[in-house]
């Protein structure tokens, strides 16, 4: 059956515009103090937000600056909760811990929750016990590495074929094990740029995947060349401007940069200085980081020119090496 072409009255799939248009998607990972995972079952809503029966995680986490993802729960009678924070200093990574929570002794507890229903409140306020466990310094430390694919259809169409598909294909293609695990996530922005994924404890985001691009990314193997577009960026520096110059820095130093401390600093008038410390990449990098381009940020289908959301891309200019 021939491929049906898109409406031109509706515009085309997000991800294929921004493709099309070669839309730079570094500075678009968002700068966060960590990131709580919780596994939740489908279907999700649009929004992770509307999920009512995670008020009691929101309210642990809220004005700290975490960034709530929900997680396809793995199989078996427990819900994973995993807590991501930010160390003080220059980042290198997150630091995680995770606990489990029995769901049939939640049950057995909170003799008015619903039999099995996914929205039950008693799972939810145990979920959130668990989250205020983990800020506190609870559960155990978090090892390996961990892959969160962009599933989430009802929030863009695009992170619901794509993503889903990407999913799939890295199931059979041996990345998991070995320290590496894979899960499918809720929205984590940037849906344009679709198939996205975050990577952690390394906070780095990355869009218009597939998967031998993720593996290489994973395991840090091979050139950069064809990733360093597809990079969005570090969500453990502050601005989209230290994102940009991080990513002209990566293209210098490789991937040994990743296992450094790095910190940016603002010198003003657009200077920006990225000093990175390390047995395998230390050095220190300026460079101007201005505003290029401004783009408009459509829904999926929906004609760039309606779209009420833009962002500014940033163009890094004078990389030079300074110690």
């Amino acid at each position: 059956m021939a491929e049906r072409s898109p409406n031109p009255a509706q515009g085309v799939p997000c991800a294929q515009w921004a493709r099309a248009q070669r839309i730079d998607p570094v500075g678009t990972a968002g700068s966060h103090a960590g990131y709580v995972l919780v596994e939740w079952p489908l279907p999700w809503p649009r929004d992770a937000g509307d999920v009512q029966a995670l008020d009691a995680v929101r309210e642990v986490v809220a004005g700290r600056g975490f960034r709530i993802q929900l997680l396809v729960p793995e199989a078996g009678r427990r819900r994973r909760v995993a807590l991501y924070r930010r160390p003080p200093g220059p980042f290198t990574r997150f630091e995680g811990r995770e606990l489990h929570v029995e769901v049939d002794a939640v049950r057995r507890e909170d003799r008015t929750a619903s039999d099995g229903a996914p929205d039950d409140p008693g799972i939810g306020d145990a979920l959130g016990r668990a989250t205020d466990r983990l800020l506190a310094g609870g559960g155990e430390p978090v090892g390996g590495c961990e892959v969160l694919v962009c599933t989430h259809g009802r929030r863009d169409r695009c992170c619901g074929s794509a993503g889903t598909s990407l999913w799939g294909q890295l199931r059979g293609s041996g990345i998991e094990g070995a320290g590496v695990r894979l899960a499918r996530t809720s929205h984590t922005g940037g849906h344009r740029f679709a198939a996205t994924c975050v990577v952690l404890p390394a906070g780095t985001a990355w869009g218009f995947l597939d998967p031998d691009a993720l593996v290489r990314i994973v395991r840090r193997t091979g050139p950069l060349d064809d990733l360093l577009p597809r990079y969005r960026g570090c969500s453990g520096l502050d601005s989209p401007a230290a994102q940009a110059l991080e990513r002209a820095v990566l293209a210098e130093a490789g991937w040994p940069l990743f296992d450094c401390a790095r910190s940016v600093v603002d010198l003003g008038g657009g200077r920006l200085r990225l000093v990175a410390s390390g047995p395998a990449a230390a050095g220190a990098w300026e460079a101007t980081v201005v505003p290029a381009a401004t783009r408009p940020v459509p829904d999926c289908g929906q004609l760039p020119e309606l779209s009420k959301r833009a962002e500014t891309e940033h163009r890094v200019e004078g990389l030079a090496r300074i110690g």
